[in-house]
């Protein structure tokens, strides 16, 4: 017998098959010409633990199963990390002798982070930058407008 959850993945367009083949199925595009697709599974075994690629870009979470907790996942096409989290936000582990979270804890956690990060520029739609007066951070991805000058320059 298994144990089946909720999967979600958001993934660029040019990926799909490589999650069709392990059950998702179109969940959402905002156009049929959206280079970024999210995907389900509403029945994944075991999360598609140890099955999911790890060469591509893509964030994904799963919901909790009998056996185990809800977990996000991100992978930046090098570095693949997962860190128990619901969509409220992450499971912390707790020393409770020291009364702080375990250093091991805070180390996943920010490691999914950078990873997220990483990934999140790989899953944007083609956009124009559009940059905020109070802070030039692009309005769209969040990229800063000196950042955009130097890469272009």
């Amino acid at each position: 017998m298994s144990d089946c959850c909720y999967v979600h993945v958001t993934c660029r367009r040019q990926d799909m098959e490589r999650f069709e083949a392990l059950g998702f199925h179109l969940e959402f595009e905002s156009s049929g010409e959206s280079v970024i697709v999210e995907l389900a599974d509403e029945e994944a075994n075991y999360a598609h633990t140890g099955e999911l690629p790890t060469d591509i870009p893509y964030t994904a979470w799963n919901g909790k199963g009998s056996e185990y907790g809800d977990y996000k996942m991100a992978c930046d096409g090098e570095e693949f990390v997962e860190v128990p989290a619901s969509q409220d936000g992450f499971v912390v582990d707790w020393d409770y002798k020291t009364e702080q979270p375990t250093p091991q804890s805070l180390d996943i956690i920010r490691q999914y982070l950078a990873v997220h990060k990483r990934a999140a520029k790989f899953l944007q739609e083609p956009h124009h930058h559009e940059f905020s007066i109070e802070n030039r951070l692009c309005i769209h991805c969040g990229v800063h407008a000196d950042a955009v000058e130097t890469l272009t320059t």
